[in-house]
């Protein structure tokens, strides 16, 4: 019997707003739909792994603190973590 990688995935706790939660629920919900066995977690996976590989670290950095900016308007309890306080290069 051939062994596993050994590679397992991590659990984790994030954050979404109402919005995002229901969206993912319900693209997991639809793929279950149709006999995939996708979950919130693969999307997430996904979603990460795009990130990763389309976007430089600057432009990660950049994309970041303009959404945390943005979202703060709607979402005021963030800023209670703070808030970036410009865009510049990483050293």
């Amino acid at each position: 019997m051939e062994r596993a990688s050994g590679k397992v995935y991590q659990r984790t706790t994030i954050y979404l707003t109402a919005e995002q939660r229901q969206w993912l629920r319900r693209v997991a919900a639809r793929a279950q739909l149709d006999d995939l066995p996708i979950s919130a977690s693969d999307l997430v996976r996904l979603a990460l792994t795009r990130l990763r590989d389309q976007l430089t670290d600057d432009q990660l950095r950049k994309a970041l603190i303009a959404h945390v900016r943005a979202e703060v308007e709607e979402y005021p309890g963030r800023a209670r973590r703070g808030l970036p306080r410009e865009i510049r290069p990483q050293d």
